[in-house]
């Protein structure tokens, strides 16, 4: 039993569901907005109607998010991107997934703070945790970049789906 001055956590399934999506963020900084928005736009995320994230139920953003994710699904098969480590890039997915968890933890009524900053961590984790995979895998078994580029873009597609659908069967 905590006594007054212990710091208590608690984790949830839903905290534990827009971690590993958000963190999904951190290998494609546009999957997850995509994602999401047509997660949204199909009703199997709700409770954003009256939010500032209302926008992504609309059919209009989520084509233009799902255009964008596959530029960058293309573009990351390419020499000219960046590291995903380097300063743009990484803020911008730790912004992508502050963004997606402070979303889901408004679908669910939760402080939309809480998510975002569990959303940027959560990317960030990723980013790092997809860097170090790739690099294992590719230099490790001699796996070309741009076919684990691929896995990970089928993997991110799957998962991320799979994790949303999960949001509304779980009401």
């Amino acid at each position: 039993m905590p006594k007054n001055n212990d710091l208590v956590i608690e984790v949830s399934p839903d905290a534990i569901r827009t971690a590993a999506f958000a963190a999904i963020s951190g290998v494609r900084s546009m999957a997850a907005p995509a994602l999401l928005a047509r997660a949204v736009g199909r009703g199997d995320v709700s409770g954003l109607r009256t939010t500032p994230f209302a926008p992504l139920g609309y059919d209009r953003t989520a084509t233009i998010l799902q255009a964008l994710m596959v530029g960058e699904m293309i573009g990351d098969k390419t020499p000219l991107v960046p590291s995903r480590t380097s300063a743009g890039p990484l803020f911008g997915r730790a912004l992508s997934g502050a963004l997606v968890g402070s979303a889901l933890f408004a679908s669910r009524k939760r402080p939309g703070l809480s998510g975002a900053l569990l959303g940027a961590v959560s990317a960030l984790g990723g980013v790092y945790a997809a860097d170090r995979l790739r690099s294992a895998t590719t230099q490790g078994l001699g796996l070309p970049d741009p076919l684990f580029g691929l896995l990970e873009d089928g993997l991110i597609l799957v998962g991320g789906s799979r994790l949303l659908r999960r949001e509304s069967q779980s009401r």
